[in-house]
């Protein structure tokens, strides 16, 4: 495609600015030409897929939301194929996410109540039509300045049918709001409202009840969590609000409320969504709307065979979403990609249809430590295995896997920080309008320490507490000589250097009470 100062794609979308990318899609801000209006565009090249199951993750979500029109669900205007491409337009909501929302703690309690409210309600309507999210989190919940709520990202979603009524499903999902039958792999037809329950209650109270250390351990809270100790913690909420919590965040599926419709009337009469015009929408939608979505659904599956147009890639997976196949668009909203800048923006609907360069400006990551070396942005990749909390020059960014994240161009020091493992650091040198890449597996950097120590001992890896034996786990080091200290006020301590080798374990056994005869 020639290089042009305006971008179109597939002869409909002006591309605005290339928001994320990766090998196989990416995601725009564009002008939808024969709409007028701004859109978010996903692709997905589907020559470059590394897992087919990607594709079939990708309709699913444009199938699902072309069938559901309701204000608190985010729409899709259209979708297709496109040469090798196939690609979803969704409209625009300027907006941030309820993660922000929470973080920033500035609502009134009125407020938050409202968001649940809407919530509720856009759940409600998605399972009248028999669609489960399976991804509820507040990532994937958009709200406005306005305080208008629309839940997006549906590709993790479930129609409902004969298989989903009599079977279990893959266990999807995002530790800490996983509802327990999710993470046993059983059916979910109730896990979007225990999600919500977890959502509200976090939103309500500022704190996920759930949460641990590891995701092991978030996992291990939702599965054995005291009901009575987690409620103790919104009793200064109101009795009505306290009462739907509760509901909601039932373990046992015979307590826990049957449908969103039960909790809005706990919360508010006003709240209610009336299910004669939920079956109103549902037909409308039935007759006309899924006429539209298999037509073009069968159009795009039968240009599967022609094929071949740009490369691009879109963006990064955000917050350990569990999923037997991952789809690179998973887990990005919308406020992430509405830069400020982007506001003002106006179209320029002459034939030419060209925008100056500098009313595009892209949004460049400050550092201190940085000697530019031009004015064009770099970009950053990190994949790590199992994940990592990334840190450029001090500075938490996100999660892995993260692409296409831009930097001003030089020496950067990216850290990797995993619980499990000691944290890793890397000095990259980021080059003006290039992808600079970074890709470890902690599991074949490290190697482990294990201690068996009678009767017990703390345990200092070069003057650095570690744990007291019984540990739950060997230590996970990087390869080198270390110092080992074990200490036991009823004993002597203990010292010896040890030599730590990549992908196996170094077997430390201590009788305190032997060795010190």
């Amino acid at each position: 495609m020639e290089k042009t100062t305006t971008e179109i794609l597939f002869d409909k979308f002006e591309v605005i600015k290339l928001l994320k990318k990766d090998d196989c899609a990416a995601v725009y801000l564009a002008d939808h030409i024969y709409l007028g209006k701004k859109i978010i565009l996903k692709t997905l090249d589907v020559d470059n897929l590394p897992d087919k199951s990607m594709l079939e993750r990708f309709k699913r979500e444009a199938k699902i939301l072309a069938m559901l029109d309701h204000p608190n669900l985010i729409k899709v205007l259209d979708f297709g194929m496109y040469k090798n491409f196939f690609y979803i337009s969704f409209e625009f909501f300027e907006s941030r996410n309820l993660r922000d929302v929470i973080n920033k703690n500035v609502l009134t309690l009125d407020e938050k109540i409202k968001l649940v409210t809407q919530l509720l309600q856009s759940l409600n309507f998605a399972h009248q039509n028999k669609i489960i999210h399976r991804d509820i989190k507040p990532e994937n919940i958009l709200v406005n300045i306005d305080l208008h709520l629309k839940v997006a990202d549906f590709g993790l979603a479930l129609i409902i049918n004969e298989n989903t009524l009599t079977k279990s499903t893959s266990i999807v999902g995002t530790p800490g709001y996983m509802a327990p039958e999710q993470i046993r792999g059983e059916k979910v037809l109730q896990s979007d409202l225990f999600s919500a329950g977890t959502v509200a209650y976090e939103l309500l109270t500022g704190s996920n009840p759930f949460l641990g250390e590891n995701i092991n351990e978030t996992l291990n809270n939702i599965l054995t969590f005291n009901e009575e100790k987690i409620f103790a913690g919104t009793k200064n909420l109101p009795e009505n609000i306290q009462q739907a919590l509760k509901l909601l965040l039932k373990k046992n599926l015979d307590d826990r409320a049957k449908s969103s419709y039960d909790v809005l009337k706990i919360i508010s009469s006003d709240a209610l969504v009336s299910e004669t015009h939920v079956n109103i929408q549902l037909k409308k939608l039935g007759r006309k709307r899924l006429v539209f979505v298999l037509v073009v659904m069968l159009v795009a599956s039968a240009a599967l065979s022609g094929l071949i147009l740009f490369r691009s890639g879109a963006f990064d997976n955000k917050r350990s979403v569990i999923s037997q196949q991952e789809s690179p668009l998973e887990n990005k909203t919308t406020q992430e990609i509405l830069p400020q800048s982007q506001k003002n923006i106006t179209k320029n609907n002459d034939a030419a249809r060209v925008k100056k360069e500098d009313e595009i400006k892209p949004i460049i990551q400050q550092s201190k430590n940085v000697n530019a070396v031009s004015n064009m942005p770099g970009e950053l990749s990190v994949e790590c295995f199992p994940w990592a909390d990334v840190y450029v020059d001090g500075k938490k960014i996100d999660q892995t896997p993260i692409n296409g994240y831009q930097l001003v161009p030089g020496t950067h020091k990216i850290s990797l920080e995993n619980p499990d493992f000691p944290t890793y650091n890397q000095n990259v040198d980021v080059e003006p309008n290039n992808l600079s890449s970074v890709k470890i597996n902690f599991s074949e950097i490290v190697g482990y320490l294990s201690c068996d120590i009678f009767p017990w001992g703390k345990i200092y890896v070069d003057g650095i507490y570690k744990g007291t034996t019984p540990l739950q786990k060997p230590l996970a080091l990087f390869p080198g000589e270390y110092m080992l200290t074990i200490v036991n006020p009823n004993f002597k301590e203990v010292t010896k250097n040890i030599k730590i080798s990549a992908k196996e374990t170094y077997d430390f056994k201590l009788n305190m009470e032997i060795s010190q005869q």
